[in-house]
């Protein structure tokens, strides 16, 4: 008997114009025959147990079928086939976010009915058995599922507009495989070699492995379970949405009576938890590597923010981690943290270091390109609830750099500061036409010499910003900051209507 691992079902999309793996187990040796409708792709013997075989490179076809034919008498049929580009999208919190929750959700819901966008959601479980106890509501997970009205609500907000996107550009089928999970650090999505290879990742999975001994397991998994029930008991979950479905415009404490008693049940390290350095890339990431795709998109670092210098390692680590499972140099195309000041005990005080690190890792990391979302974050909420400039930008990303499409697809980033008598000249690069305002510039620049601010007048022309003031003498160092903080209203744009990036501090004479 033939059986295919899990991905494999009706619904599917395969990858168009790449070599497609297909594996399962086969309780017999035996010759296999693949056909796409009547076409046979492939003749091929596997073996007794475990086996994998690669299809040959097919173009964008609708709804056809997959058979695979043995000699031995099985015979598997996948139904309602779409062959298109396939995409990955991983993080937490940010890419989780679903389309019910999205301030545009609800129009976007409504007009659900696109039978070649097609998502399918990884289920979160976080050790082996999780599934079996039926604690969570899998129902729309593990399953091929098209864009209509009656499943939308649950797909991920940002891929959504991603595959939206590119659904309208290149006309063929889109699919998004989610693999995410809320809350989670960089860590958990790092294959455990990959940990244990670099002194400072190990010491973030030896601080796991103390904690973890000096438990008393028996204790542990009585209080795990509580947790995990109470979770997803149905008072639990609707708070959870109503927390993520209504902003937060005021400052922290606003939602404390209201999910203060559970919140801190949801904390604490141990086995069964999906924090834990590794353990999701064991118990989702391994269930559809080697799935063939065009690329990942990826939003997350907020849990990160308690170490924000290591990040650019941990991405490193994530992204190695995956090209490995793959096989394949997968492209990345990441998120950069949206502004955020304070929400429930989550501080935003580290992200202008954690977004410098994030840019980095785009300068440093080959077919790595990070969208900017500056212009729509929210101060005292993590969850921004504008999620359809997100998706958007990571499609543009992609048709610039993964199809071939001349679009200008980067925000606008410092290229060039000078200093003269009186004047900072400030230039940008990836600004098309020139930079424009949409309001006002103030507060966004900050120049200071000997730990004290100096205001300058702004002014725009063409790709250029210029600072003025009559205390920016020759002999005085300054050091200058763009939208350095952790949270601003980004105002300044690129002519493509892309929001500029921020700017670590620079030191000029």
């Amino acid at each position: 008997m033939i059986q295919l691992a899990e991905i494999f079902q009706d619904g599917m999309v395969l990858q168009r114009r790449k070599k497609v793996s297909v594996w399962g187990t086969s309780s017999l040796a035996q010759q296999i025959k693949v056909r796409w409708n009547d076409e046979v792709l492939l003749e091929t013997e596997i073996g007794e147990g475990e086996f994998k075989i690669s299809l040959p490179e097919m173009e964008a076809a609708f709804q056809g079928e997959l058979h695979l034919s043995g000699s031995c008498g099985d015979h598997v049929v996948l139904k309602n086939v779409d062959i298109g580009e396939v995409w990955i999208a991983g993080g937490q919190s940010n890419m989780e976010f679903t389309l019910q929750c999205d301030k545009d959700g609800e129009q976007a819901i409504e007009g659900a009915a696109d039978e070649h966008f097609r998502y399918y959601e990884v289920g979160r479980y976080s050790f082996e058995g999780e599934a079996e106890e039926g604690l969570k509501d899998a129902s729309h997970w593990d399953r091929w599922l098209p864009f209509q009205k009656e499943y939308a609500p649950w797909f991920s907000a940002v891929s959504v507009y991603f595959a939206k996107k590119l659904r309208i550009e290149l006309k063929i089928p889109v699919a998004v495989i989610g693999c995410n999970w809320g809350g989670t650090p960089a860590v958990s999505w790092i294959a455990e070699e990959e940990l244990s290879g670099d002194s400072e990742l190990r010491g973030l999975a030896e601080e796991y492995n103390r904690t973890v001994q000096s438990l008393d397991m028996e204790k542990y998994l009585v209080q795990d379970l509580k947790k995990r029930k109470h979770a997803s008991s149905p008072e639990v979950t609707s708070k959870v949405d109503l927390l993520m479905k209504e902003e937060c415009l005021k400052a922290p404490g606003f939602f404390t009576k209201l999910i203060g008693k559970w919140y801190a049940k949801f904390q604490g390290a141990g086995p069964h938890d999906e924090k834990r350095p590794g353990g999701l890339f064991q118990t989702m990431v391994s269930r559809i590597a080697g799935y063939d795709c065009r690329g990942v998109i990826w939003y997350q670092g907020e849990a990160d923010a308690d170490h924000p210098f290591l990040y650019k390692k941990l991405f490193e680590g994530v992204i190695r981690s995956w090209r490995k499972a793959w096989e394949k140099e997968l492209p990345f195309l990441f998120v950069q943290l949206a502004p955020f000041e304070a929400w429930q005990g989550c501080s935003g005080e580290n992200f202008p270091v954690l977004r410098q690190q994030q840019q980095e890792a785009e300068d440093e990391i080959k077919d790595c390109w990070m969208a900017s979302i500056m212009d729509v974050g929210s101060r005292f909420d993590i969850h921004p609830k504008e999620k359809q400039p997100v998706g958007e930008r990571l499609a543009l990303l992609a048709l610039g750099k993964m199809y071939g499409q001349d679009k200008l697809c980067e925000a606008p980033r410092i290229s060039a500061i000078e200093k003269q008598e009186g004047i900072i000249r400030v230039e940008f690069k990836d600004a098309g036409d020139g930079l424009m305002l949409k309001g006002e510039l103030d507060g966004l620049f900050t120049v200071t010499s000997e730990e004290r601010v100096i205001g300058c007048g702004v002014e725009i022309e063409e790709n250029c910003v210029y600072l003025r003031s009559p205390e920016l003498t020759e002999d005085k160092k300054v050091v200058v900051e763009f939208a350095y903080m952790p949270y601003c209203q980004m105002t300044l744009y690129g002519s493509t209507g892309l929001p500029a990036r921020p700017s670590a501090p620079v030191e000029i004479l």
